[in-house]
């Protein structure tokens, strides 16, 4: 039988089996619950946000006139970064005065599409990655891009891409290059157009090699590295949309947490840090009905957990219109198509990750193979001392107990993720409120005064130390 004492001591002790897979430094012993060495370290603009080029496009959307998405970005915190590409980047042209467009095989960006996106960065805190032309586009045109990208967004700018899943040029019915495309061909290509883009910004900063899937190119990217490349970036997808399933997000997918130690000892071996920049449940927009409910929550604060605990600099959901056209169900900020944004589903487990790390900035245990398989356990700290834990409960029928009297820590507050079920689209809540038509969250903890706290069927709870 399961006590609750004896499954806090299964969640520290489990924390080492991923530990071990995510960081070398680790040991394999059960870790302390009120201390410990960090695992990994959590940058202040982790959180972000992923977008196809056409987005910028849009008159109405990413500007700090439009007061709701203020709100929704603020409320994941002070930074955080936006990348603006995907495969629409590749089919994408800059025109000083326009017209511009949002077509995603024929986006135009113009200058005022470009100072939009300041003025919401400006409201926010907040940088952007920016992805040039590298599919279809001229170097030419690249370096002219760059300038004034450069001289718009400013401090602003984070850093610049060249394309999207580079590896993936030379595959498919129209490749944008010619076959076969090895990486020795695409490291080559872009150490020309980066140069030649350096030379007349000097200041930039570049991010590559921008991978759909593959480890291997970015690991041989940190190898070679010569001070070109300054964040190292690939995506991850769930699965297709076409076959996406709920137990797909409620069970822990084995071959990530592979490819998230490769891609953590290349960034360590380099010294480059490594971000998740494209990424999301299911390819191809999402799967209705199942990215865009409880369950699609629950995923996304568990993977944003699982990439902070492996070492990750940071990740960007994707949301809002795919380079198909429509808005995808996945999207942690919905748009209606009439200049109305709103939380979706997936947004609630960011919010969640947000208010965990908020004041947490080091990981310092986690778990998710505990001797009840349906509990995922994340600890979270600062100055390597116990200051947050965060439980999620993947079963979709019962109810799951955990002890609070080990941890050792005084006037614990909570805050639940909940909704009616795994299946719900609506009536998705953290910390007792869901996010207004505004935008705005008004959530708050409560204190927790019982020696055990009860993490109900397919929810979750952030437990802090007030």
């Amino acid at each position: 039988m399961t006590t609750r004492r004896s499954l806090l001591r299964s969640a520290l002790a489990s924390s080492a089996l991923i530990a071990l897979k995510c960081n070398r430094l680790a040991i394999a012993e059960p870790v302390s619950a009120t201390s410990g060495r960090p695992l990994a370290r959590i940058p202040s603009d982790f959180i972000g946000l992923g977008y196809e080029m056409s987005s910028v496009g849009r008159a109405d959307l990413l500007t700090g006139k439009n007061a709701a998405y203020v709100h929704l970005l603020s409320n994941l915190g002070p930074k955080g970064v936006l990348r603006i590409g995907g495969i629409v980047a590749d089919f994408t042209s800059y025109s000083p005065h326009g017209p511009g467009s949002a077509q995603p095989r024929d986006t135009v960006i113009t200058r005022d599409s470009l100072i939009q996106l300041r003025t919401l960065l400006d409201a926010t805190g907040w940088t952007a990655i920016w992805s040039l032309n590298f599919g279809s586009g001229t170097l030419n045109d690249a370096v002219a891009e760059a300038k004034v990208v450069q001289q718009i967004l400013g401090s602003r700018l984070n850093a610049i891409e060249l394309g999207n899943e580079v590896e993936n040029y030379s595959r498919g019915e129209h490749p944008l290059r010619t076959p076969p495309y090895l990486y020795d061909n695409y490291r080559a290509e872009y150490s020309r157009w980066r140069a030649a883009i350096l030379a007349a910004v000097p200041t930039l900063c570049f991010a590559a090699p921008d991978t759909a899937a593959s480890v291997e190119w970015v690991e041989k990217m940190a190898a070679d590295s010569r001070g070109d490349v300054q964040l190292l970036t690939t995506h991850y997808y769930r699965g297709d949309q076409r076959h996406g399933t709920q137990d797909q997000l409620l069970q822990t997918d084995l071959e990530l947490i592979d490819r998230l130690k490769r891609l953590r000892e290349a960034s360590k071996k380099s010294g480059i840090p490594w971000r998740m920049c494209e990424t999301n449940s299911f390819f191809g927009g999402g799967r209705p009905g199942v990215s865009d409910t409880l369950a699609g929550a629950l995923w996304t604060l568990e993977f944003t957990l699982l990439l902070a605990a492996c070492g990750c600099a940071g990740v960007n959901i994707e949301t809002g219109v795919n380079q198909l056209g429509f808005v995808s169900s996945y999207s942690p900020i919905q748009d209606d198509g009439a200049g109305h944004n709103s939380a979706g589903a997936p947004y609630y487990g960011m919010l969640a990750f947000a208010t965990a790390v908020a004041e947490s900035r080091e990981v310092l245990a986690m778990s998710h193979a505990t001797s009840d398989r349906e509990l995922s356990s994340f600890t979270l700290g600062r100055a390597g001392r116990l200051h947050s834990v965060v439980l999620i409960n993947k079963s979709a029928t019962a109810s799951l107990p955990f002890s609070l009297s080990e941890l050792n820590l005084r006037k614990l507050t909570v805050l639940y993720l909940r909704g009616p079920s795994p299946e719900s689209t609506t009536g998705i809540t953290f910390g007792g409120a869901a996010v207004d038509p505004q935008g705005r969250w008004t959530g708050w903890p409560i204190p927790l005064s019982a020696e055990s706290v009860i993490i109900q069927p397919a929810s979750a709870v952030v437990i802090q130390a007030s």
